[in-house]
């Protein structure tokens, strides 16, 4: 690019979870921008969306060809979609939050806190970038934080229907509903996701990406044993971590908390006080809770999925304004 000002931006996916999201940081940070565009699929166009107290109509993007007059486009969508538009290469800089369950590839993946601010500096050919699954940067920001860069870690992830986007939220929330009325009836092929927690395939697929995508992120990473389980809550998730207690100066846990405690994105949660997934909706940090034991530490990490997700997304577009003479 060889334009001065400010970025013409475009949300692909502006009625969705994470869309939505999007949207109200993009307002909440100041980021500055020329222009904000917002796009859907067919089915969610023609519909309007708050944009920094200002309703905004939502317009169907019908060929990735839509996104060729502008800088930056997040893409907020379903991975197939996603992947036509990255194929297309249309013009802007993608950034594409679809690569949250896959495992890294040849484009580059970054997250905030994890990713220096310089390397994403130094990718100025690149024209796609991934961000990873939210599990994957609580879990790669406690173990950074901690000093973990050997040993084994084992994690377990709950997500809340949030995580599956707008069509699972609203699947939940349907068979919930059909529940409380006795009248559910379900395909054999659909799982009930109301009143239950399960692991299939494409949760232990999840977990498999997020073991890789840690370990990329993570330079010198433990050992990960992960695993995955949709939990029947709204919004929001969390994450189980135990490891090998690190060694600390005085034996009895406290400076893995200071160390956490000093990390950027963590709150540590009042000691003693329940410490619940709806605690984190709407915040940006990811909440945590420490017990220690003789010989290992235990985490319970709770976060918003949707506005974490949205948040890395947003950080590589602000760093690439802010490192870029084209985008400035």
């Amino acid at each position: 690019m060889s334009i001065s000002r400010e970025p013409r931006v475009a949300v692909v996916g502006a009625t969705g979870a994470v869309g939505n999201q999007l949207i109200e940081l993009i307002a909440a940070r100041g980021f500055q921008l020329s222009e904000l565009k917002l796009f859907a699929t067919e089915a969610g166009a023609m519909q309007t969306v708050d944009a920094a107290g200002e309703e905004r109509l939502v317009d169907a993007l019908e060929s990735p060809a839509g996104l060729r007059d502008f800088d930056i486009a997040f893409l907020a969508i379903p991975a197939p979609r996603a992947a036509e538009i990255v194929a297309a290469r249309p013009g802007p800089i993608l950034i594409d939050l679809s690569a949250a369950n896959r495992p890294p590839s040849d484009v580059p993946m970054v997250a905030p806190g994890l990713t220096p601010r310089e390397a994403i500096a130094k990718l100025r050919n690149a024209t796609v970038f991934a961000t990873p699954h939210p599990v994957a940067h609580v879990l790669g920001t406690c173990l950074k934080a901690l000093g973990i860069h050997a040993g084994f870690a084992a994690a377990t992830a709950m997500l809340g229907a949030s995580a599956g986007g707008m069509d699972m939220l609203t699947a939940t929330v349907d068979q919930t509903t059909d529940l409380l009325s006795a009248r559910l009836e379900l395909d054999d092929d659909e799982v009930q996701r109301g009143f239950n927690a399960f692991m299939r395939e494409h949760e232990r697929s999840v977990a498999t990406a997020i073991a890789a995508q840690v370990a990329a992120l993570f330079d010198g990473s433990p050992v990960l044993s992960v695993q995955v389980a949709a939990i029947p809550v709204l919004h929001g998730s969390a994450l189980t971590v135990d490891i090998p207690r690190p060694r600390d100066s005085r034996g009895d846990g406290k400076d893995a908390v200071e160390l956490l405690r000093v990390a950027p994105g963590i709150l540590i949660a009042e000691e003693g006080e329940p410490l619940g997934v709806i605690d984190a909706v709407g915040q940006e940090a990811i909440v945590v809770s420490v017990e220690t034991r003789p010989d290992s530490l235990s985490l319970w990490c709770v976060f918003d999925n949707t506005r974490l997700a949205a948040l890395g997304a947003l950080w590589i577009a602000e760093t690439l304004a802010l490192s870029s003479p084209a985008l400035t």
